[in-house]
């Protein structure tokens, strides 16, 4: 009897099928507590929008600068200011942004951490399937205790973001400083164009280098057992660069086409008024988020597991 050969486990479409397998069971398990949790982040965002431009700074920035009628009354005319009128609509914006410095600070910590909690969170959910196959053998925990898992590995996925940054910005400020001591020690224009191509072309590969190689830490980071995952990240993609390089650029490209798909229906918005549009924004944003989430962690999990599987030496 004719037997049909088996698939490679670590092939291209094994991981598409495992990984559109595992975005079910995100979407399932915990699509509408991530779209809750950036629901209410967005409300909190558009009610900042809205009292700082409904404030008297933000009423008459909005005057001076005829945005009901330029943005959301579907004129083409673009505003004429006089010099005047251009140093107070500068002095205005400052104003609102000086108010509304402190909320902001707060916000951007909250969706710092809500973007930690929501990779851990679809993490916790779809790892332990993921990590089998077929997809979906070993049964499912609570929500209650997903969410307390995910909380506890939040710290660690922000490290890990934090360890990836801090290491990239390195990398481009290192890249840098043989441009600047060109140009301390007086060095020709040729030689400075030169020396910034080079730093340019340096930096560039530097980067795609290490997005490779880091690009999976917070993925890591979240199921545990690793650390901040960086460590982990850097070995189980030693010799498997392109391997892992194709699979981030499909999963960047499917989450981006995703996400812009559902933000491009804020274009129609723009004639129902400012605050009927910042709330439209907002909440498609939030389905945006939760849908970019689900479609990464899910794709990157499956990557891991490939990459641990066809790298045995990873561990050394």
């Amino acid at each position: 009897m004719w037997v049909p050969p088996a698939r490679d486990a670590t092939s291209f479409s094994a991981w598409f099928d495992r990984s559109v397998a595992a975005v079910k069971i995100a979407a399932r398990r915990v699509g509408l507590l991530l779209v809750t949790v950036w629901l209410l982040l967005g409300v909190a965002g558009w009610a900042l929008v809205v009292w700082a431009f409904e404030s008297g700074s933000g009423r008459e920035l909005r005057d001076l600068l005829d945005i009901e009628q330029n943005v959301f009354g579907g004129s083409t005319a673009t505003a004429q200011l006089t010099d005047a009128e251009a140093d107070r609509a500068w002095e205005l914006i400052q104003d609102i942004f000086w108010s509304a410095l402190p909320w902001l600070i707060v916000l951007g910590v909250a969706v710092v951490v809500a973007s930690a909690w929501s990779v851990a969170l679809a993490v916790r959910a779809v790892h332990p399937h993921v990590a089998e196959s077929p997809v979906g053998e070993r049964p499912a925990e609570p929500l209650s205790a997903l969410v307390r898992g995910a909380v506890r590995r939040t710290p660690a996925v922000i490290g890990s973001g934090i360890v990836v940054l801090g290491v990239l910005g390195g990398v481009w400020v290192a890249a840098w400083l043989p441009l600047v001591l060109v140009v301390v020690a007086g060095g020709g224009g040729a030689a400075i164009v030169l020396t910034a191509v080079f730093v340019v072309l340096l930096v560039l590969g530097a980067t795609v280098l290490l997005w490779v190689r880091f690009s999976l830490a917070s993925v890591i980071a979240a199921v545990g057992g690793c650390g901040i995952g960086v460590k982990h990240s850097w070995r189980i993609t030693n010799g498997r660069f392109w391997f892992v390089a194709g699979r981030l650029v499909v999963t960047g490209l499917i989450a981006g086409v995703a996400s812009g798909s559902v933000n491009a229906v804020t274009g129609f918005g723009q004639f129902l008024g400012f605050a009927v549009y910042a709330a439209i924004v907002f909440v498609l944003q939030a389905v945006a988020i939760a849908v970019s989430v689900i479609l990464t962690v899910s794709g990157h999990l499956v990557t891991i597991d490939q990459a641990e599987a066809a790298n045995p030496n990873h561990t050394s």
